[in-house]
């Protein structure tokens, strides 16, 4: 594929932004916005939902397991 004067390119960052708990519910809402817009189509989006969505407990169990470990280590030292 060659670029013709006016095609759009995306520029994308080097920069590579952390996953965060925000971000992926941002993107489980638009997937769900896809998969009830599209009907029975929508339905090829669901594997990756299934996928945003064990990620998403995933991330929040790993935070509650780092907070719990802060807090031992606060009662340890007070």
């Amino acid at each position: 594929m060659t670029l013709q004067e006016g095609d759009f390119v995306r520029a994308h960052s080097t920069t590579r932004r952390p996953v965060t708990t925000e971000r992926i519910e941002r993107v489980l809402d638009r997937i769900a916005e896809i998969i009830v817009a599209r009907g029975e189509q929508g339905e090829a989006w669901l594997p990756l939902y299934d996928h945003l969505e064990a990620a998403l407990q995933n991330l929040q169990a790993k935070e509650r397991r780092l907070s719990a470990v802060r807090e031992r280590v606060k009662r340890s030292k007070g």
